[in-house]
């Protein structure tokens, strides 16, 4: 089994590969390196992670929340307290057949760390569909028909997520400093810049009704326009903004008050193994409450269990180690230069290029720099960066890649026509 999956992590591996660069020049054991990578187990969540600025001050009541007494039985368990952990606790609990009659359904969420600790916690806040310039590698990879549903999927999930937290009242949106924006997308080079434009054109050749979602601007226009000095044009439709951890944890706390009998969070319980009960003759709870999940603090007994670990997936998910793995980014908050003008109720920007990989270090370049300004502080909370492969593929949050911090910290100068003087570079707040 696990040569198997070995095996069809490298079939992978190559069709990545092939896209960055011609698989049969990658040397063997470079190829092996990365496969090995795929197919690692990632471990639970690191319990000393890297700090986010995200997560700056922690949620008064709920950064540490659990019970006195660890649940011992729920219809649902819910691993993980991201985006998709408090979404679907929220469709849970909103769901009116779940919630009715005598014996409304118990929701337990199980935290290996603190509550919004992972991902969500530390990404660009953006809420961006790329579908414009992306759609035509999606048709290539996946077909016209699939291509288009995702597409759709994307663009619907951002208009919802708007809706959502602007039909949750004016405190959270408050809280979670939610705006409208435009994204400005930049291809760096010339390569780029055409194969934007030639997926665009097949994008509204697909979509009429959003031909007039995305402006082009030439190359003349960027510095004029968007105060950019780097690349050959921009793509320029609507996009949003948000505080993420803000967002989520105000959510969970909207949800503990609705539904203080159905729902209990517990951070700091990592799970550490799921199995069926294996003596479903024993009494009416086994029959109902199949899975035993085992946390470092006791058992829950559920009836179904929802997996919303990310990265972490495969670690209690085993058969899809290979199949879905890490991809660890480096996100920076910079100071905003004495000459940079505020505009971060109003844009966002990103860079855009050709992913590479070099075989003799191992150094990977994702090919997307992205970014966008606190409206209240002005502060860049700025993304992307070099770092090696191996390092790439892997789940541990506990330390930042020295070459993506080298690369953050002389992006911004290089990127806004105006901003920094001459030499000043940028003061970084966090990484």
């Amino acid at each position: 089994m696990a040569d198997a999956r070995t095996q069809k992590a490298k079939d992978r591996l190559l069709a990545v590969a092939k896209a960055l660069q011609p698989p049969v020049s990658m040397p063997k054991a470079f190829i092996e390196r990365m496969s090995a990578c795929l197919v690692a187990d990632p471990l639970l969540p690191r319990p000393n992670p890297s700090i986010s600025l995200w997560q700056e001050p922690p949620h008064p009541t709920l950064a540490t929340v659990q019970s006195h007494n660890l649940p011992s039985y729920a219809d649902f368990v819910v691993i993980g307290s991201g985006i998709t952990g408090c979404s679907v606790t929220k469709s849970l609990l909103e769901n009116e057949i779940l919630g009715s009659g005598n014996n409304p359904s118990q929701v337990v969420v199980l935290e290996a760390r603190n509550l919004c600790s992972g991902a969500t916690d530390r990404n660009g806040g953006q809420l961006v569909s790329p579908v414009g310039h992306t759609f035509a590698g999606l048709v290539e990879r996946f077909g016209k028909a699939t291509a288009i549903e995702m597409a759709r999927f994307s663009l619907m999930n951002i208009d919802r997520v708007m809706e959502m937290v602007r039909d949750m009242g004016p405190e959270i949106q408050t809280e979670s400093e939610i705006r409208d924006l435009v994204k400005v997308m930049v291809p760096e080079t010339e390569s780029a810049w055409l194969e934007s434009l030639s997926s665009l054109e097949d994008f509204r050749e697909a979509f009429p009704e959003h031909k007039y979602l995305h402006k082009v601007f030439e190359q003349k226009e960027l510095a004029k326009e968007w105060n950019v000095k780097v690349g050959f044009g921009t793509i320029v439709h609507k996009a949003g903004a948000i505080w993420p951890y803000r967002l989520i944890t105000g959510i969970f706390e909207s949800l503990l008050g609705q539904y203080p009998n159905r729902l209990s969070i517990e951070t700091n319980t990592p799970v550490t193994a799921i199995s069926r009960s294996s003596s479903p003759s024993e009494g009416t709870a086994n029959t109902t409450y199949q899975y035993e999940i085992t946390t470092t603090r006791g058992t829950v007994h559920a009836r179904q269990v929802i997996h919303c670990t990310n990265a972490n997936a495969s670690h209690l998910l085993k058969p899809l180690r290979g199949k879905m793995y890490p991809y660890r980014g480096t996100m920076s908050v910079q100071k905003a230069g004495t000459h940079l003008e505020n505009i971060g109720n109003n844009a966002s920007w990103s860079l855009l290029n050709k992913p590479t990989l070099d075989q003799n270090t191992g150094l990977y370049d994702g090919g997307l720099y992205y970014l966008q300004q606190n409206g209240l502080t002005g502060d860049i909370w700025v993304g992307g960066g070099s770092s090696s492969i191996f390092g790439t593929l892997s789940s541990d949050d506990t330390s930042v890649p020295g070459q993506a911090m080298e690369d953050l910290a002389r992006f911004l100068p290089k990127y806004f026509s105006e901003g920094w003087p001459e030499g000043e570079e940028p003061e970084i707040r966090g990484m």
